[in-house]
């Protein structure tokens, strides 16, 4: 009897032992979970990107990249380069990989050395417009590798330099929406990948988003323009109306972590828009109360 009430303390007081410790433990452990991460502006060329043939599913470009160890490296497939419409470089996959080559990180922007003929030796940029979308940009650098491109497709009414890519669990490439888009709405479209491609440029800088009057103010749409983008929108030096005619809203979301853009025709009785975010994917659309069929900013576009 006396034996075990003086137990009796001794197991309560260990068991408090093993409360406190493990308390303390649990503490330790959410302190550590809770803790924010480290920002790696890197990890935002890392994936496997892809462009596709208009209509078809299996895509024609797929670049792989990785990071180790505070670098990156990758691998492209081998294809052969085609060009349709006015320019649209599109292609037919081929056998095989190789790695790319002079992998170098400028100014947000990812540099690589094409592998692939006719273009083989040029210089080509990796440009972020979001977390799924980016586009690739070959710099040709002899008029003969022009001409020859155009001799091997003469179908063909132009060359543009940029392939349009998508993340592999993304969307399909925008090749064939870009190429179908009426002269009238080229601004719109334009200034809207023109911020996606800021905004994703910033991030890589800071860290987080920013508004346009930000994105104004530090340069970074004017720096953006002038590396990316030949001809540009509408008035950059404008905070309040970039774009004469039509309403831009960007919206960024406590602490930087997201934003909601979108830029719709001034119009009163018309909702009609295109729309987009930190992904980089487009979308047109109208307002739910808005008839497309009767609303005179029609277009004749429908939403897709």
């Amino acid at each position: 009897m006396n034996l075990q009430r003086s137990r009796t303390p001794m197991r309560t007081f260990l068991l408090g032992v093993v409360v406190v410790r493990l308390a303390t433990f649990c503490a330790s452990t959410l302190a550590q979970t809770n803790r924010p991460s480290a920002y790696d502006p890197l990890n935002a060329f890392v994936g496997t990107w892809t462009a596709k043939r208009p209509g078809e599913t299996t895509p024609f470009l797929v670049l792989k990249l990785h990071e180790s160890a505070g670098k990156l490296s990758g691998t492209m497939n081998h294809f052969k380069l085609a060009v349709i419409g006015s320019g649209t470089i599109s292609g037919n996959p081929g056998i095989g990989e190789s790695p790319v080559a002079e992998l170098t990180v400028r100014n947000g922007d990812l540099g690589f050395v094409w592998g692939e003929p006719p273009l083989a030796g040029d210089e080509a940029k990796f440009v972020l417009e979001g977390t799924e979308k980016a586009m690739i940009v070959v710099m040709v650098s002899e008029t003969g590798q022009m001409k020859k491109i155009m001799a091997d497709n003469p179908k063909a009414s132009g060359f543009n330099p940029v392939i349009y890519v998508s993340r592999e669990e993304g969307t399909d490439t925008d090749n064939q929406r870009q190429a179908e888009s009426s002269p009238e709405k080229w601004e719109v479209g334009m200034l809207v990948g023109l911020i996606n491609t800021a905004e994703a440029q910033y991030k890589f800088a800071h860290g987080v988003y920013a508004d346009y009057a930000t994105l104004l103010r530090s340069g970074q749409l004017k720096d953006t323009g002038g590396r990316e983008f030949t001809v540009l929108p509408g008035n950059l030096q404008s905070e309040t109306d970039p774009l004469p005619g039509y309403r831009l809203r960007l919206l960024v979301a406590p602490h930087g972590i997201s934003y909601q853009l979108s830029i719709q025709q001034a119009t009163a009785d018309c909702g009609t828009g295109l729309f987009s975010d930190e992904t980089g994917v487009i979308f047109e659309g109208h307002a739910l109360d808005v008839d497309p069929r009767q609303s005179r900013c029609n277009t004749g576009q429908h939403e897709h």
